[in-house]
């Protein structure tokens, strides 16, 4: 091997520079373009991190800020359906030819309905109302709180939130109460158990907060507090388990439904006009939800109560029903074949869980999720009716077969999932033990979710996107020109200075696939240099309150470049140049 290809003997990158320290106009040329691409991308990742990083002008830090902040976006929605319900209350007094005088009555009732709280009308509390309506109501606000936390949001962001969330209905229902209890004073109603309707407020529109913050915020509030990893990957599967419970729920309904057609008829020829048919197939319909977890219920092997009457797999207990078309599908008795929905509620978990692959811990986690949600649900749709007494399901034994159901068919999975693991072969010599993912696998990614300086950041990386920084990249190719120059070509291209030329086409290579350099002069002879980056203070990790900073990322990819060879080389080396 000669001198000039030796790469133990190859000289030092120097700048790009005639030896009598005289540049040409094609060298003054790519130094022009390289300090524009170098600051094009600093102001770029200047920009991207302060758009990521530092705190917006709009961003209020004060609690009446935050306040000030998200109070409308909790507050909008509540104020657009009362305002529908106002609309709602003139249209059925108008079509009923009732005075406005009942107006106040009917608003306030509407809203206690559509919160899921009971009424009374008559001296009868009907605890037992329409969940159509309200899972609307969920759907409008957990919409809105998706909206707020999706790009920067802070704890003290969230107890606001949390707060402007559940104070604003709670005082909403308080008002409808007493003008509920007013209207009594004049009219046939009165107001509701106040425990009752402020519980299920809360209730109702905490699973719209919890529903609106998503896994993603979720997950990164569990990390920040040191929560065991693969709790939200748990509710998950709990949430899509019970999910196709209710889908088979729907089902076995359907089916009991075509069964039934004769009672059907029956329960129409009670009514003597068609408007009253058509009116309680609407209450029917607002009523499914209802009929779908107590369905679900059932199917766990629990019981569902309307007053004396019972409904479970395993026997059915009638007594004189509400003329409904929705209650009409309750067969007279359990057939023999109904003990077989246990094995599809068996056999759904297990296909769920197995294919989830949980641990012990997300066992259990899935297992407590279903058992709460369960307990949610039941509470929602249970509750007095009129003279028929209790109606729903049984809360605890619901709740209690939805951990049981799901807990011990994940541990059973985690338990065979391990012994599958211990009695697989060893690898052999030379083979990689941990095979890549499959491609249609997607990988988790946690790096969306940060926590900045007492901040949970979900999503940051579209503000990034959003910016346009990523394109600066796409400035590196503008070094490209060096090429076009037709100076450094070829090894030989200026005579006796052949030599310093193959050098600095390296060098070129080299600095044209890192635009992000300050300086124009690099030596891949003392690495140390790239690594001073990664012992700055922007690009270190703190335990309790982590610092991701765009510069970090920036360093992070010099140190990349820095120790990449262009032709593959990571020991900071170039390969050598032949003749």
């Amino acid at each position: 091997m000669s001198k000039k290809t030796s790469p133990q003997s190859r000289p030092r990158r120097r700048p790009r520079t005639l030896r009598g320290g005289e540049s040409t106009p094609a060298t003054q040329g790519r130094e022009s373009a390289r300090a524009a691409t170098r600051g094009a991308a600093q102001k770029a990742g200047q920009k991207a991190a302060q758009k990521k990083i530092t705190p917006d002008k709009d961003v209020p830090t004060t609690v009446l800020g935050r306040f000030r902040r998200f109070l409308p976006t909790v507050g909008i929605p509540n104020i657009v359906v009362v305002l529908g319900i106002i609309v709602v209350a003139l249209a059925g007094l108008m079509f009923t030819a009732s005075p406005l005088t009942w107006l106040p009555a009917a608003i306030a009732q509407l809203w206690l309905i559509l919160n899921a709280a009971p009424a009374t009308i008559d001296g009868l509390e009907i605890g037992v109302v329409p969940l159509l309506p309200a899972l609307g109501l969920v759907a409008l606000i957990a919409r809105r709180i998706r909206v707020a936390v999706r790009e920067r949001v802070s704890v003290a962001d969230l107890l606001v939130l949390t707060a402007c969330t559940l104070v604003i209905p709670v005082v909403l229902t308080l008002i409808a109460a007493g003008m509920m209890w007013d209207a009594g004073r004049v009219f046939d109603v009165g107001a509701p158990p106040l425990a009752d309707a402020v519980g299920r407020t809360l209730l109702l529109h905490a699973t719209a907060l919890v529903i609106g913050m998503g896994g993603r915020l979720w997950g990164a509030l569990l990390r920040r507090y040191g929560a065991p990893d693969g709790l939200v990957d748990a509710a998950v599967v709990a949430l899509r388990i019970l999910g196709w419970l209710a889908v088979a729920a729907a089902v076995v309904m359907v089916i009991l439904f075509i069964m039934s057609w004769p009672r059907q008829v029956e329960v129409a020829g009670v009514y003597n006009s068609t408007a009253a048919v058509v009116a309680v197939s609407i209450l029917s319909v607002l009523y499914l939800p209802n009929a779908v977890i107590s369905a679900v219920a059932v199917l766990l092997g629990s019981e569902f109560h309307i007053g004396a009457a019972s409904v479970s797999l395993f026997a059915i207990d009638l007594v004189p029903l509400p003329p409904l078309p929705l209650l009409a599908i309750i067969p007279g008795t359990a057939s023999q074949w109904a003990v077989i929905l246990l094995v599809a509620v068996a056999g759904i978990t297990a296909y769920l869980v197995g294919s989830a692959r949980l641990n012990l811990i997300q066992a259990v986690a899935a297992g407590v999720v279903a058992a709460l949600v369960a307990l949610v649900a039941t509470e929602l749709t249970s509750g007095q009716l009129a003279e028929f007494g209790d109606v729903g399901p049984m809360r605890l034994l619901t709740a209690g077969l939805a951990l049981a159901w799901i807990t011990g068919v994940g541990l059973v999975a985690a338990g065979v999932g391990k012994l599958a693991d211990r009695r697989a072969p060893e690898p052999e010599a030379g083979v990689d033990a941990d095979p890549q993912p499959d491609a249609d696998t997607e990988p988790v990614d946690d790096g969306d979710d940060q926590v900045i300086d007492g901040e949970v950041i979900e999503d940051a990386d579209d503000a990034v996107d959003a910016d346009g920084a990523d394109d600066a990249d796409g400035a590196d190719d503008a070094d490209g020109a060096d090429d076009a120059d037709g100076t450094e070509g070829s090894e030989g291209a200026d005579g006796d200075e052949g030599d310093v030329d193959t050098h600095e086409d390296a060098a070129d290579a080299a600095d044209a696939d890192d635009a992000g350099e300050v300086e124009g002069v690099d030596d891949v002879e003392e690495p140390a240099e790239s690594d001073e980056s990664a012992d700055s203070p922007e690009s270190q990790h703190h335990d309790n309150d982590t610092v991701i900073t765009e510069d970090a990322a920036a360093t992070a990819d010099a140190e990349d470049a820095e120790g990449t060879d262009v032709s593959g080389g990571t020991d900071g080396r170039k390969p050598p140049a032949t003749d």
